[in-house]
Formats: C-alpha cells, sequence, structure tokens
C-alpha cells in the first residue's frame, strides 16, 4: 500500500529529529531545522506536534519495538518473558546512538523528564503492578510488594548488565532475577521483621 503525503511527511519528520539529534543534540535541534531537514513545512511540523519535546517522544516510540502483553496464566512466566525482553535492545539503530543524549536531555529538563516518563516507563510500571497484583492473588507473592521496589529489584540487574556488558545480557539471567524475587518475596517466605530495642 502506497504511503500517502502527509504519512510521508510525518515519517520524514520522525526520522529527521533523531538525525538532528545525533548531530547537535537535544539542545541544538529545533523545530525549524528539522522542518527543513525534513523537507516539509514548519506549519506542518506544529500540525502534528506542539513542540520539540512532544515531537522527540513520538520519535523515541515510533523507533522502539511494542511490548507483548504479558498476560499469560502464569504469572511466573510473565515476569521471566518482560526482563527477557527488556534484556533486548528493544530500540532501531538510529535511535541506539541517540538514546545516551536523550536520557542526559531528560535529565536535565524537568518538564521533559516528567512528560518522558509518564509516556514511556508509566506503563511498564503500570503492567509490573498487575503482574504483581496477579501473583498475590494466585497466592505466588506477599501481598504488600511495593511495585516500585519490585521494578528495581527485577529490571535493575537487567539493566546494569546490559549497561555493562554493551547489551550481552546472558540467557538465563532473566529467570534467576524472577527465582530470587520469589525467593525473597514467595508466599510461603517468612516475613523479616526488625526490632528496635529501647534505650536503656
Amino acid at each position: 500500500m502506497a504511503r500517502t503525503p502527509s504519512k510521508e511527511a510525518h515519517e520524514k519528520v520522525l526520522k529527521a529529529v533523531l538525525t538532528l539529534i545525533g548531530e547537535r543534540g537535544v539542545e541544538g535541534t529545533s523545530m525549524d531545522s528539522i522542518a527543513a531537514a525534513a523537507g516539509v513545512s514548519k506549519a506542518t511540523v506544529y500540525k502534528h506536534w506542539e513542540n520539540k519535546e512532544a515531537l522527540l517522544i513520538d520519535a523515541v516510540r515510533s523507533n522502539s519495538l511494542d511490548a507483548p502483553a504479558f498476560d499469560s496464566p502464569d504469572t511466573r512466566k510473565n515476569f521471566v518473558d518482560l526482563l527477557s525482553y527488556l534484556a533486548r535492545n528493544t530500540k532501531s539503530e538510529e535511535l541506539s546512538r541517540v538514546w545516551p543524549r536523550i536520557i542526559s536531555y531528560a535529565a536535565s529538563n524537568s518538564a521533559f523528564g516528567r512528560a518522558f516518563q509518564e509516556r514511556l516507563f508509566e506503563p511498564r510500571r503500570r503492567k509490573m503492578t498487575e503482574m504483581l497484583d496477579s501473583a498475590v492473588r494466585k497466592g505466588e507473592l506477599q501481598p504488600g510488594i511495593e511495585p516500585e521496589l519490585a521494578a528495581d529489584m527485577l529490571i535493575g540487574p537487567i539493566m546494569h548488565r546490559r549497561f555493562v556488558s554493551n547489551h550481552n545480557v546472558p540467557a538465563d539471567l532473566p529467570e534467576k532475577v524472577v527465582d530470587a524475587f520469589y525467593r525473597a518475596f514467595g508466599a510461603s517466605t517468612k516475613r523479616i521483621t526488625f526490632q528496635v530495642k529501647p534505650e536503656e
């Protein structure tokens, strides 16, 4: 099926923004320069995106693979599948090249950082919460596990290994991480409480 002029222009803009960021950084890339590089009018760009930040988030999403649903009846398998998915580089080559610059911009620009978090990472946090709730309902995990803590413990080792090993994550690491998590928070695991003795 042939692409419509509007669709073709849309794709040119998404490609142009990543190219320019690779050359100039996020701060050095403007809506005017994006329109010029894409060969479209500035009005066309603003028709689809309110500002550069909204365009950048859209470019990130369009250059990343869609995550599977992770909704099989086997909750533990869903956790393993999620970590196995995160262990892979799910970004396009173009996005991977400029990813450090985008993350740096998100860290230094609070408004963009919040929008970036909400649009790209919040869905993953919600999915993690749904999976935890499912495991608790099935009697697999202890109730009351904080989603943020669970995400840190499950996703953290995968992201660390991707960083230090240039995306070469051992195939068995996701399952090992999930096994360790279930040993720590499994429903049959005895909870550890700490009591502070009052000073005499």
